[in-house]
């Protein structure tokens, strides 16, 4: 049984009702927004004036996150206004889920994650999150190598709604579902989790695994044109899309022009960089940032809430109606917690797509090797030619 992941390398409907008005929106402080075009794709900074995920938990079940100033280890500076929850390391088998990057030079990942749901905003440096006001509650369930297992997976999303998360992320897939991995997403959700999954880097046409789960809201990623992203898994069990950055080489000034960038750890336990991604996992990130917002607002709570509010309100993309391409469209924040309806219009500008040349994104591949629940997962590299 084999899972991939990507690396940057659930009923309340919309009425017509009068909605809460939005504010002016004043732009955050922060020198990287302006390169935030994933930030005005989905609603957000629009969706502020309404909700900004404050007492909402968010757990981020990763390689762990920088999150505590710790011997060697460092908070993430634009992490550094943000509120922790305690978390748990599944890997190490402590209460300190830092998060390491690997020996090679390589980013880490779990920090980068949790930055695009929840960097802090208007403090001057970096970029700012979808849901800048919510806790993370940071659970590390891969090594910094990236080798992990389902068991460990499930050890994580179970302490996650043993403790209070509201919503969890999994930027996690693969091709083969795992009984261990159900049956704690099955019991999560029971316990009022809202559980947003990873739709898969492989540019295949089946939704990976958890995301293919009933209860699992599968994310997909598209680019700055609002097209989907060549690499981004698609499938009946696809529900949203959201950005994820078509892996562009080009430079528009400050990294990609379609990446995803968010502050994240580089070379070690102290030392970050903004870095940019394109991957379903930061797509994943999105949604569960939105879902962060939704619960913040008050308009829907419970998982099979949120996942209707989110599915009704989101734009729709590509053919008429709900497709196996876009799920139900991009995933839109002010139109979600009830400030108006899915806005028409045209994407934001950029160069041209490039062409789909598999061989260029990274992916992890997370293989279970050996038979049933007990079978380790072991997490691969593929990293993108001229480096990540």
């Amino acid at each position: 049984m084999r899972f991939r992941r990507g690396l940057g390398a659930g009923l309340v409907l919309l009425g017509a009702a009068a909605a809460p008005a939005a504010a002016a929106f004043e732009p955050p402080d922060d020198p990287l927004f302006k390169f935030q075009w994933n930030l005005q794709a989905i609603q957000a900074p629009s969706a502020w004036a309404v909700s900004r995920g404050a007492g909402v938990t968010v757990a981020v079940l990763d390689t762990g996150v920088a999150y505590e100033n710790r011997g060697a280890y460092r908070r993430a500076p634009d992490l550094a206004g943000g509120r922790f929850v305690a978390g748990r390391d599944f890997v190490g088998g402590d209460a300190h889920p830092d998060d390491v990057p690997p020996r090679d030079g390589r980013r880490s990942h779990g920090t980068q994650i949790a930055g695009i749901i929840a960097a802090t905003a208007n403090n001057g440096i970096g970029g700012t999150g979808v849901a800048p006001e919510a806790d993370i509650m940071p659970i590390r369930v891969l090594e910094p190598d990236l080798q992990g297992s389902a068991q460990t997976i499930a050890k994580g999303l179970r302490f996650a709604a043993d403790h209070g998360a509201d919503v969890a992320n999994l930027s996690i897939a693969g091709p083969s579902r795992a009984r261990v991995l159900k049956d704690a997403v099955d019991y999560a959700s029971s316990k009022g989790v809202t559980i947003v999954a990873a739709a898969g880097n492989d540019g295949g046409t089946a939704v990976s695994w958890p995301a293919a789960y009933p209860r699992v809201i599968a994310v997909g990623a598209i680019g700055r044109n609002q097209k989907r992203a060549y690499y981004s898994n698609s499938g009946p069990a696809l529900d949203l899309v959201a950005p994820g950055g078509a892996g562009e080489a080009g430079d528009a000034g400050y990294g990609p022009p379609d990446g995803v960038v968010a502050q994240t750890l580089k070379g070690g336990p102290a030392d970050f960089c903004f870095c940019f991604t394109a991957s379903t996992s930061a797509a994943a990130a999105h949604v569960s940032g939105v879902a962060a917002l939704l619960v913040g607002s008050g308009r829907a709570t419970s998982p099979d809430e949120v996942r209707a509010t989110l599915v009704s309100s989101a734009r729709d993309l590509g053919v008429s109606g709900r497709d196996p391409e876009y799920g139900a469209g991009l995933v839109q924040a002010l139109a979600a917690v009830g400030g108006g309806r899915p806005a028409a219009g045209k994407p934001p500008s950029q160069s041209g797509e490039r062409s789909a040349d598999a061989s260029r994104i990274p992916w992890l591949a997370l293989a279970l090797a050996g038979g049933g629940l007990a079978g380790l997962a072991a997490i691969v590299l593929v990293r993108r030619r001229g480096g990540d």
